[in-house]
């Protein structure tokens, strides 16, 4: 005859919601004390057995810590949830996801994110660009631009040139938005966090963090990407180009008029969406709200401003 030992019921942290780990007496995610769960199973007002760890206590920051210094076995060791989740939870209940987020720092799933972005980006450009003509004085002046004669003019393909570049762009859209992610959005994060949040642990606040953060806070670029694709695909139509501004407003508005005005509001509201994903991810390091705020508001500005300067010395947009 052979016995099944009994299974036991997963617990649940009374205060977070979280999972506990087996035989856990505090909570891996919020430090709160579990009550013990003797022959019965009914938790016990007393532990079983006595506990060596040091009781969580309520530190200036107005969140319980450990008396003891930082030690990485403390992290939390579970695994990440998978993507759709984690895409699921930041769409519905942000203010709860981007913390686990924050506290599950995973660079696969925002480098998905990242990527996702820039296809439709990329399928974006090639198709507005397939619509665009080179007129003759937007070749002339961009042999004059380049300093050459404009002698040169005749006999020089400057159509197929145009073409080729701006199609190569389109291309390499989604490598410029990985790299837009990790060289700008990143950085910023990281030393805004640095800045406003220097109380908080380095462990707390790494590299690794804020760029699982800046990647997740791409997510609302997402639809405002699919909304471009489709005004590109239903309104654009068949264009010529005489200037490089014309070209630049191209490529900003999708066309010079209000409807370019309006895709540029509605990208407004997607990088505020944006900037509110960072505020829920940074309250959940920094517990003082303000410093969460001043970050996210930041967070918005300052790569907007890094990008808009690099357009200006890169106006064929690779």
């Amino acid at each position: 005859m052979s016995y099944d030992s009994p299974k036991t019921t997963p617990r649940f942290c009374g205060n977070c919601g979280q999972k506990l780990l087996e035989g856990a007496t505090f909570c891996a995610y919020c430090g709160t004390q579990v009550p013990a769960i003797d022959s019965t199973g009914i938790p016990s007002s007393r532990p079983s057995t006595p506990s060596t760890s040091i009781p969580p206590t309520v530190t200036d920051r107005g969140v319980q810590a450990y008396q003891a210094s930082y030690r990485p076995d403390r992290m939390i060791t579970e695994p990440p949830l998978p993507f759709t989740q984690h895409f699921q939870g930041v769409l519905i209940s942000p203010q709860l996801e981007m913390p686990r987020i924050a506290k599950r720092p995973n660079l696969k799933q925002p480098f998905l994110v990242v990527l996702i972005v820039g296809i439709i980006a990329g399928i974006s450009s090639f198709l507005l660009f397939s619509k665009v003509t080179f007129s003759p004085q937007f070749a002339e002046d961009f042999i004059q631009s380049m300093g050459y004669s404009s002698d040169l003019i005749e006999g020089f393909d400057i159509e197929s040139l145009m073409q080729t570049s701006l199609m190569m762009g389109a291309f390499v859209s989604p490598l410029g938005y990985i790299i837009n992610w990790i060289i700008i959005n990143s950085i910023v994060l990281w030393i805004l966090h640095a800045i406003f949040s220097s109380q908080v642990p380095s462990q707390e606040r790494n590299f690794k963090i804020m760029a699982t953060i800046a990647g997740w806070s791409f997510l609302p670029l997402v639809f405002d990407e699919l909304i471009y694709l489709l005004f590109v695909i239903l309104f654009v139509p068949a264009t010529t180009v005489n200037s490089f501004a014309e070209l630049t407003a191209l490529e900003t508005f999708g066309s010079v008029g209000g409807m370019g005005i309006f895709l540029l509001f509605i990208s407004l509201i997607f990088q505020i969406w944006s900037a509110i994903l960072v505020y829920f991810a940074s309250k959940s390091i920094d517990a003082k709200g303000y410093h969460a705020a001043i970050i996210a508001v930041l967070y918005a500005i300052v790569p907007y401003v890094i990008s808009y300067l690099f357009s200006f010395v890169n106006p064929l947009g690779f």
